[in-house]
């Protein structure tokens, strides 16, 4: 009786199936669940629209033009310690599991960490949209990751220093996502790879309500970030735009109006708010930038009204409630009809906040980035968080060139930071085409 002849099993070729299996299953049952970790008791406007709501958003409509007309100063920056050396991949210190999956986070090819040895740097400087910001907020951090035997941090190569560092290569400015309380995430999944594999030097912002930038108003609070009223969502938006450019100005200025005057390619990429913040700094600042949001909406209508995810962290009872919200005259003479600027009912506040953010926080209302060709924007075909409808729309507004991904949100920040990387490069390179 002739027996079966058993193909030889290739262990490690089989483990790295079924983890690459198990890994997919991850990823979609997270977007299937990741919306429950939004949900709590804490809901984010419970204290209402905010006694200031008016001016934050007189002033966010005129951020644009103040910014493109030169009304931005320059911020002074400081230094934290001394630059060190760090490994890729290990998130600062604060990630080395990462070291086990560079595959996964490098990607399989044979350029993957042709620049080791990393250097890490830490700075601040007072944000120019403090005087609207409340205590504890009002300080920028940031971190600047350089590769340090990259051909652009050559004494000799042509260009300017960062933090007395000489930097000739590019530069990415990544800007955070909902819930990003500090650097480690994307300095291990985003700054660090592009350092080790692409000599792209970096700038990773913080942002305020998060991490080290939380309000002292919210006391002992440790829970994940709740906003307190629709002010604050704004805030947090309009500062970090604002901040942003501000780094932008502090990369180009001159060195006699306290600039670093780099000449060195620009690109601005950001994750889900981060790619949002990161398109509408590239719109607001006059210099020539790319851009490469990944996951991002046209604005923050569509992200936290009517049906998206976020919708449901939102205590629309609070809305409700007197005082009713003061607004500015032009947002009360263009009142829809059925829309109520004293809403009565938990409808009616989201009709009247959905009406506000698509009003005063949408893209499609600014002019496209100056360096229009150089645009790169990621989405996934299944996102609950950010409909695919709202990104297509940004994409059309900025002629850029659109690439979709299976999956959701969450399975997009497990899965595609790969192809967000690769935008991001992507974006620079158009952008030194044209400038050719």
């Amino acid at each position: 009786m002739t027996g079966i002849v058993m193909a030889p099993i290739r262990t490690a070729t089989a483990i790295k199936s079924l983890l690459s299996i198990s890994l997919g299953w991850t990823a979609h049952l997270a977007d299937w669940f990741a919306p429950l970790g939004f949900l709590g008791k804490r809901k984010n406007m419970r204290l209402g629209w905010g006694d200031d709501l008016c001016d934050v958003l007189e002033f966010s409509e005129t951020l644009p033009a103040h910014i493109t007309s030169g009304g931005l100063r320059v911020p002074v920056v400081e230094w934290d310690g001394e630059w060190r050396e760090m490994r890729a991949g290990t998130g600062g210190g604060k990630l080395s599991f990462l070291d086990r999956f560079k595959r996964w986070t490098y990607g399989d090819d044979k350029h993957r960490e042709k620049y080791k040895t990393l250097l890490v740097r830490e700075g601040r400087f007072t944000s120019p949209f403090g005087h609207l910001l409340p205590d504890g907020c009002r300080t920028v951090h940031f971190r600047c990751v350089l590769p340090k035997d990259a051909p652009g941090a050559s004494p000799g190569a042509s260009g300017g220093k960062i933090g007395g560092k000489p930097w000739s290569g590019p530069i990415a400015m990544h800007f955070p996502a909902t819930g990003d309380e500090g650097f480690s995430l994307r300095s291990g999944f985003y700054a660090e790879p592009l350092a080790a594999r692409d000599g792209v030097a970096s700038i990773i912002l913080s942002m305020s309500f998060y991490g080290r930038r939380r309000p002292d108003s919210w006391g002992d609070y440790k829970g994940p970030a709740k906003f307190e009223t629709l002010s604050q969502v704004m805030k947090m938006s309009v500062s970090v735009i604002h901040e942003g450019a501000s780094v932008v100005e502090w990369l180009r200025r001159p060195h006699s109006e306290g600039g670093l005057a780099l000449p060195n390619d620009l690109v601005l990429t950001g994750a889900s708010l981060g790619g949002a913040m990161a398109a509408l700094c590239a719109q607001s600042t006059p210099h020539r930038v790319a851009v490469a949001p990944c996951l991002p909406s046209h604005g923050a209508g569509p992200v936290w009204t009517f049906g998206s995810i976020l919708s449901y962290t939102v205590d629309w009872g609070a809305l409700c409630r007197p005082p009713a919200p003061v607004l500015p005259p032009r947002a009360a003479k263009g009142l829809p009809e059925g829309v109520s600027a004293a809403p009565g009912t938990p409808r009616e506040a989201e009709a009247l906040a959905s009406y506000l953010l698509e009003t005063y926080a949408n893209m499609l209302t600014y002019p496209p980035p100056k360096a229009t060709g150089a645009s790169v924007i990621v989405y996934m075909k299944n996102d609950v968080f950010v409909p695919p409808w709202s990104t297509k729309r940004l994409a059309a507004h900025f002629g850029a060139e659109l690439r979709a991904l299976d999956g959701g949100h969450a399975s997009g920040f497990l899965l595609a930071h790969l192809t967000f990387r690769q935008a991001t490069v992507d974006a620079l390179a158009k952008l030194k085409a044209m400038d050719k």
